[in-house]
């Protein structure tokens, strides 16, 4: 068989098989992430809503494409602003969409609030947060294809589908919690982090086709990991999260390390993680003053590969610190 017609036949099949997941009453889509998810704080736990130092807020931005060697791209992208308040409050918000080769798409969006309870002891933060947002979703049934219309070995989109589609959208709230601790000691070279949070803890209806109720299921989170300055201005960081949505799960564990570059304002930042069972993630990026610059890529372990050509996701992450006044301070956080 050629080639080219069986990647598109493949790709084709991916598509009638999206098609007839997302189409089914009693779907139960699982949330959008990102591998460098320690690069949009806001969104990994609303705990972490304003929990820095030397700073008065904080800008993330997150891109990423994954399977693009399937007729469309899965294209996740996400915005976050949080402010610290007097270093005990945080206040942020947020967008994050998620497009599932233009069939479905989740948008989400909401405000985040966070207090530190642990407020006038030194060198720690215990912080607890929620977030009340809203979750749009939407099916594109122009994209989808049916079994009706594959005539001779292909998928004929201009045949008739002989499907009767209803409205194809819905918005609805949702509401998440979620506490956080981290050691913040300049003198000491070991500072441990955690978090736990929960999503979606009201469980809301998201049958999108409204024929049958389908709850989100409410998402587990936990995550930690260590800071060790193993000598000035080098530093690694062993870390993993944990997740739970449904009857799905995610591991990721790995490291990052930080190497200062000749005393300058310049560190570069690389390691690896490995998400069990789905990819092997390798990061590189660069720190300058009050910026970081992130770049990944997924390298496909998972029995996807077969119909991706091994071809993982690309992610760029962007995180900022900044002041009101304009004036630049020297970041020491261990949340940077």
């Amino acid at each position: 068989m050629n080639k080219n017609v069986s990647n598109m036949k493949a790709n084709k099949h991916f598509s009638l098989v999206l098609s007839a997941v997302i189409g089914a009453t009693g779907m139960q889509a699982q949330d959008g992430q990102f591998s460098q998810y320690d690069a949009t704080a806001v969104i990994l736990n609303p705990a972490l809503t304003g929990m820095y130092e030397n700073a008065d807020f904080r800008m993330n931005t997150a891109v990423r494409s994954q399977w693009s060697s399937l007729s469309s791209s899965f294209v996740t992208t996400a915005f976050a602003y949080d402010m610290s308040v007097q270093k005990r409050y945080g206040f942020g918000t947020y967008l994050n969409n998620y497009n599932m080769a233009g069939i479905m798409n989740s948008f989400q969006t909401g405000v985040t609030g966070a207090y530190n309870v642990s407020q006038g002891k030194a060198n720690h933060t215990l912080s607890v947060g929620v977030n009340l947002g809203l979750i749009y979703k939407k099916i594109n049934d122009q994209q989808l294809v049916w079994d009706a219309q594959y005539d001779q070995g292909y998928f004929n989109t201009d045949l008739p589908s002989g499907e009767i589609m209803q409205k194809g959208s819905r918005m609805m709230p949702e509401v998440s919690v979620g506490i956080a601790y981290r050691a913040t000691n300049s003198r000491k070279r070991v500072n441990p982090y955690g978090n736990f949070a929960l999503f979606h803890v009201t469980t809301p209806d998201e049958s999108i086709y409204r024929t049958a109720k389908s709850d989100i299921p409410i998402r587990y989170m936990a995550n930690a990991g260590v800071r060790i300055e193993v000598v000035d201005g080098t530093y690694l960081i062993p870390m993993g999260i944990y997740m739970r949505q449904g009857n799905d799960q995610l591991i990721n564990a790995g490291m990052l390390a930080e190497v200062n570059l000749m005393g300058s304002m310049y560190s570069v930042v690389g390691g690896a993680t490995y998400r069990l069972n789905d990819a092997i993630v390798a990061q590189v990026g660069l720190k300058h003053k009050s910026a970081m610059y992130r770049f990944s890529y997924d390298i496909n372990t998972s029995p996807l590969k077969a119909y991706t050509n091994r071809n993982g996701a690309f992610e760029f992450t962007v995180v900022y610190y900044g002041t009101h006044s304009g004036r630049e301070r020297r970041m020491t956080s261990s949340a940077f």
